[in-house]
C-alpha cells in the first residue's frame, strides 16, 4: 500500500472571516449621535488623522496643502484632467493624481493597499477623504452607527475605529464659514471614469 507524502497532501480552503457588528461595537461612544467617519491611517509611512470616509464618493481625495507638508509631492503628480463635484453641484478642479500606500489597523492586525487620490488645491476640513475605490480594494465594510470599519486578513478581522471627538469638531469648523464651499464638495463627488454628473440635492 503506498502512502501519500505530506507534499501531496492538500489543507482545506479556509473560509473568509464573517464580519459582523454588535452592541460592543459601541463602547467608547456617545450616543445616539449623527457624525461622520473620521479615522486615523498609515498613508506612505505617515500617521494621518482628520481623513473622512466617504462610501458616497467615487473618488480617494488629497489635499495639496497636506501632501506638500508631507513632502509627498516633489516627484510630480500624475496628470488629471478632470473636475469633480461635491453634494451642492460645486465644481473642483483636480490638480493631479498621485498614488500611495495606505495601511488599515489596529495593531496587530493591519492590511495594505495602493490608492490613486485626486489631489485639489483647495481648503477643506480633512485632510484626505477615503472613497469607494480604496474601501473596496481593502474589502472594508463600513458600520456608521458604529463608527467603525472593519476588514478582512488573513487569519482574523481587522478594524479602525473612528475619532468621534475629531469628527464634531471638523464639524464645528466647517460651520464658521472659511471651509463651507470644500465642506460640500467632500460629501460626495462625480466618478472622472463615467464623465457624467449626478444631480444631487443640496443639505440643509
Amino acid at each position: 500500500m503506498e502512502i501519500p507524502s505530506k507534499k501531496a497532501r492538500t489543507d482545506p480552503p479556509q473560509e473568509d472571516p464573517v464580519i459582523s457588528f454588535s452592541t460592543k461595537d459601541y463602547n467608547g461612544l456617545q450616543v445616539p449621535h449623527d457624525d461622520v467617519l473620521v479615522i486615523r491611517l498609515i498613508i506612505a509611512n505617515f500617521d494621518v488623522g482628520k481623513i473622512l470616509v466617504d462610501t458616497g464618493s467615487s473618488v480617494n481625495v488629497w489635499h495639496l496643502e497636506t501632501l506638500e507638508e508631507m513632502k509627498l509631492g516633489e516627484g510630480g503628480l500624475g496628470p488629471a484632467e478632470y473636475s469633480i463635484y461635491g453634494f451642492s453641484g460645486v465644481s473642483v478642479q483636480v490638480s493631479g493624481k498621485i498614488d500611495l500606500p495606505i495601511t488599515f489597523r489596529t495593531y496587530p492586525l493591519e492590511k495594505t493597499i495602493m490608492a490613486t487620490f485626486s489631489v485639489v488645491d483647495i481648503p477643506f476640513t480633512y485632510n484626505a477623504i477615503i472613497g469607494r475605490p480604496a474601501l473596496w480594494d481593502v474589502e472594508a465594510v463600513v458600520s456608521t452607527p458604529h463608527l467603525k470599519m472593519k476588514f478582512p486578513t488573513l487569519t482574523r478581522t481587522g478594524e479602525v475605529c473612528g475619532q468621534q471627538m475629531i469628527a464634531r469638531q471638523c464639524y464645528v469648523s466647517s460651520l464658521k464659514g472659511s471651509n463651507a464651499p470644500a465642506e460640500n464638495f467632500t460629501i460626495g463627488s462625480e466618478d472622472p471614469r463615467e464623465r457624467a454628473r449626478t444631480v444631487r440635492g443640496e443639505p440643509i
